[in-house]
């Protein structure tokens, strides 16, 4: 349970600098955003299954139920982007 409430903060803190537009938040939180989804990115493509589904199931497919999703899409790396469902 911890690892799905730590994503939704990572989510959640994902949606506070996107808020403002995807423009003004790469300008303020850029560096921010990136890492976030770099390290993202990174834990799909090395770690183990459980971190895997945990940002599978926690962010990449939460984020499409988040308002911010359409300014996210276009930031997700490929391994990221690959476990949206589509909703």
């Amino acid at each position: 349970l911890i690892p799905h409430v730590f994503m939704y903060e990572v989510l959640n803190r994902v949606g506070v600098c996107l808020g403002s537009g995807r423009t003004h938040a790469l300008q303020e939180h850029g560096v921010e955003i990136a890492g976030i989804i770099d390290m993202l990115e990174r834990g799909m493509a090395e770690g183990d299954r459980e971190t895997r589904n945990v940002i599978a199931m926690s962010f990449s497919r939460d984020s499409e139920m988040e308002l911010f999703f359409e300014e996210l899409l276009p930031l997700l790396g490929p391994k990221t982007r690959a476990q949206l469902s589509g909703r």
